[in-house]
């Protein structure tokens, strides 16, 4: 509900609120300038008028939150208004004036069909003043029913409008954030898979060709004699290797993140470092089996990634206390697997963004992800992905 529709809701029970007074000021006037009855009589009249505003004030305009909602409250309340509007009746003929506000009233005040009660005891002035009456009974109270039934309808599918509306424009904002992060996330992949492409193409064509040079200078260096041609041959062989040198700094530069300037075994280790130190988990360890080889970046960075994502999971929402990662080396697949102590969960029910793009990570390297887990009892990611090898 936005603040200009919370004001006219406010404005709108305040006027209810308030309505009776209206009515009984007029009847108190009505009552002060025509009843044929002493002065005396008249003012005690007003003061009993003066002890219904004052207990419609009390109930209804100083605790509007028990309208419809205190089951014991209410009913007193509406009780007490009858008395009054009773005596009020019996004192002075003007005050029958605010007798169909009681019928108003049942409705503002009373919970359920208690409200429905409330409109056939609404008569009980009409019976102190004249006895039974036909009319009120067959017209007017089955219509001040309908009426009061129609406007409660009216307000609970205006209730309900506004509470669908207020979940859509939640939905619509969490499907904003979510389009961001994946608008995020895609920019994020989108150029880490550009950087590994570059670094796989300069690797496999000017790297290459720099080293084929290198080896075909040295081994024309190695048949030329000593003199002039010898001297340009090493000159070209050093400008070469110097060349092959600068590609492979570029080649580095491309790999993204941690793994920079490092291998990707040194990464993960720190980023469970990292991890352990940012959520004060000691209970944390890395182990790594195999010798680290060197791989296409893409694979390093699906793997660092399944890390981070598998970690944040851990302390977002598994509440672990142990965490177990370690990384293998294999003849022809690296593993990553990580368990965890935490809370558990259904895999086939959970299926959030972060997992979802890890799967699709690893599958586009024809890698498999395989998550064991129920409720109470930790999670076990493995992420296998396949040994792409380079050279370096």
């Amino acid at each position: 509900m936005t603040s200009v529709e919370q004001q006219l809701e406010r404005r709108w029970n305040l006027a209810w609120a308030l309505a009776p007074y209206a009515l009984l000021a007029l009847a108190c006037a009505l009552s002060v300038a025509f009843d044929p009855t002493s002065w005396g009589h008249r003012l005690i009249s007003l003061a009993i008028a003066a002890g219904l505003g004052l207990w419609h004030g009390w109930f209804i305009v100083a605790h509007p939150q028990w309208w419809e909602r205190r089951i014991v409250a209410m009913p007193v309340y509406f009780v007490g208004l009858l008395v009054f509007t009773s005596v009020l009746v019996l004192r002075s003929d003007s005050f029958q004036l605010f007798v169909p506000m009681c019928y108003v009233l049942a409705f503002v005040a009373l919970p359920g069909w208690w409200a429905y009660v409330g409109v056939v005891l609404a008569n009980t002035p009409w019976f102190v003043l004249t006895g039974p009456d036909v009319l009120n009974f067959a017209v007017v109270t089955p219509f001040a029913a309908l009426l009061g039934w129609s406007i409660r309808t009216m307000e609970k599918e205006a209730i309900r409008r506004r509470e669908t509306n207020s979940r859509l424009v939640a939905v619509a904002a969490e499907n904003a954030k979510l389009h961001a992060l994946l608008l995020e996330r895609a920019k994020e992949t989108g150029i880490a898979e550009e950087r590994a492409r570059m670094a796989r193409e300069i690797h496999d064509t000017v790297a290459q060709g720099l080293t084929g040079i290198v080896t075909q200078l040295e081994a024309a260096e190695a048949l030329t004699p000593a003199g002039p041609a010898r001297s340009r041959l090493d000159t070209a062989r050093q400008l070469a290797r110097t060349s092959l040198v600068e590609v492979r700094r570029s080649i580095e530069a491309l790999r993204p993140g941690p793994l920079h300037d490092t291998r990707l075994s040194d990464a993960v280790e720190q980023a469970v470092a990292t991890w352990r130190a940012q959520h004060d988990i000691p209970a944390t360890t890395f182990t790594m089996t195999g010798t680290p080889q060197p791989m296409h970046a893409e694979v390093e960075v699906t793997i660092l990634r399944a890390v981070q994502e598998t970690l944040a999971n851990a302390s977002r929402h598994a509440k672990a206390q142990r965490v177990d990662v370690t990384l293998s080396y294999m003849e022809d697949v690296i593993v990553l697997d990580v368990r965890d102590d935490g809370t558990g969960f259904d895999p086939q029910s959970v299926n959030g963004f972060g997992l979802t793009a890890m799967r699709q990570r690893v599958r586009s390297l024809s890698g498999t992800v395989e998550i064991e887990s129920a409720p109470g009892t930790g999670t076990a990611v493995s992420v296998s992905v396949p040994m792409i090898e380079v050279d370096q």
